[in-house]
């Protein structure tokens, strides 16, 4: 995978022999494409290559032979695809059209005369950079994740808290009936008290 685009489209940009610089994102993976203004050196790219321990495997003869109508069905202009040495049956498989993994590829660009680099590894960057002269600096390394207080203590299975206990009301106690009160009687061995009667 290829990393820090926008830092390298800077940097190549200007750079002398290039005509353009391109990201191209692809569902299989983002590619770092450079078109050249000038032929390329397959020698000085061979030669750097084998230093890294990869080689450049010729692609698509057999493709690129067939009318063109014909082989832009079948053949997408790759003509050289740097990866690791392939055996001979895999290199006659290449040859036919079969595009072995690798670091990058050289196509031959549609639009003009000459070739363009497509790096899909970052050892392919690398290998640009080298071929171009350049100084090669590897992406810085993705910030690593600060762990959010809270969320570390969310993880943690916290001890169940006992559940409170609601206090279960006594039920109302019921007040002692007094006697109702004695109505004033009169004792039975007493007399009523005579009536003053006026004489007269």
């Amino acid at each position: 995978m290829v990393d820090d685009f926008q830092r390298r489209l800077g940097e190549l940009r200007y750079v002398d022999g290039v005509e353009k610089v391109e990201h191209v994102p692809y569902p299989t993976g983002d590619e770092f494409w450079v078109r050249f203004n000038r032929p390329f050196d397959k020698g000085r790219l061979e030669d750097l290559a084998k230093k890294h321990g990869w080689a450049v495997i010729g692609f698509g003869g057999l493709p690129s032979k067939l009318p063109r109508q014909i082989g832009e069905l079948i053949w997408n202009g790759v003509r050289m695809v740097i990866a690791t040495r392939l055996s001979g049956w895999a290199k006659f498989t290449s040859s036919l059209g079969f595009e072995p993994d690798g670091i990058a590829k050289i196509a031959q660009d549609a639009h003009g005369p000459y070739q363009i680099f497509i790096a899909t590894q970052e050892q392919g960057v690398q290998l640009l950079y080298e071929y171009l002269g350049l100084k090669y600096v590897a992406p810085a390394p993705p910030p690593k994740p600060v762990p959010q207080p809270q969320a570390a203590a969310s993880a943690k299975p916290s001890p169940a808290a006992p559940k409170p206990t609601v206090p279960t009301p006594a039920p109302p106690v019921a007040a002692p009936k007094l006697p109702a009160p004695a109505s004033p009687s009169k004792p039975a061995d007493e007399k009523p008290t005579p009536k003053p009667t006026s004489q007269g």
